[in-house]
């Protein structure tokens, strides 16, 4: 056999042998599906959840899409925080342009 064959091969293999361990999507290291709520400033909170990624406004413990049930909860504040600051720096510069 010739060896870029043989590269070929090897190439599969390694790819199967490790599977999707690069899915930034997985759930925790439990291996248990859970729901990420994410709060937000000005408009409807949103969840999130961790196998598939769907996104939907209701407080479920099974994903509408995939159907994981949830096991835990998570909250990401990061969103709140940002849509709170720009809301500040809105009224900031609506303050200055009235001066």
């Amino acid at each position: 056999m010739p060896a870029w064959l043989w590269i070929i091969i090897g190439a599969v293999l390694l790819g199967l042998l490790s599977g999707n361990k690069g899915n930034s999507r997985k759930s925790s290291s439990s291996g248990k599906p859970f729901r990420i709520d994410h709060p937000h400033y000005m408009s409807e909170d949103e969840s999130e959840c961790s196998v598939c990624g769907a996104r939907f406004r209701e407080k479920v413990m099974e994903c509408p899409r995939c159907g994981a049930r949830f096991g835990t909860a998570t909250e990401n504040q990061d969103e709140w925080y940002e849509e709170f600051e720009e809301e500040c720096d809105m009224d900031e510069e609506e303050e200055e342009e009235g001066r």
